[in-house]
């Protein structure tokens, strides 16, 4: 009887958790963003960031969009979906999650505008 405990202990044992994620996922950031990738914790000193890493866009074995990594603070993140690769490749392109490009103020106000 008191193997059949101990068994039973060792099924109702929580995993151990080794306080860090590496999963592929979906995550929501807050301003309606999205990105799709390899997540991982990265340190930096003192602060930890989550660590993004979005594989290639391949269209017919041709990467049509390059991939790119991103890092996020926990505080910007809204949620996180771990999910497999094949639903990380399948998002990709939908979700873009490439930071936007810089635009000038130029190209909206003209000098005659002052």
């Amino acid at each position: 009887m008191k193997a059949k405990a101990e068994q039973i202990a060792l099924i109702e044992a929580p995993a151990e958790d080794s306080g860090s994620l590496k999963s592929w996922a979906l995550v929501e950031l807050f301003g309606h963003q999205r990105i799709v990738g390899y997540l991982s914790q990265q340190t930096f000193g003192t602060g930890v960031l989550f660590r993004v890493d979005v594989p290639d866009l391949l269209k017919d074995g041709k990467a049509v969009r390059e991939g790119f990594t991103r890092y996020f603070g926990l505080s910007s993140i809204y949620s996180i979906t771990p999910v497999s690769e094949s639903v990380v490749r399948e998002l990709l392109p939908s979700i873009d999650g490439a930071p936007t490009r810089p635009m000038s103020l130029k190209s909206y106000a003209s000098d005659d505008d002052y």
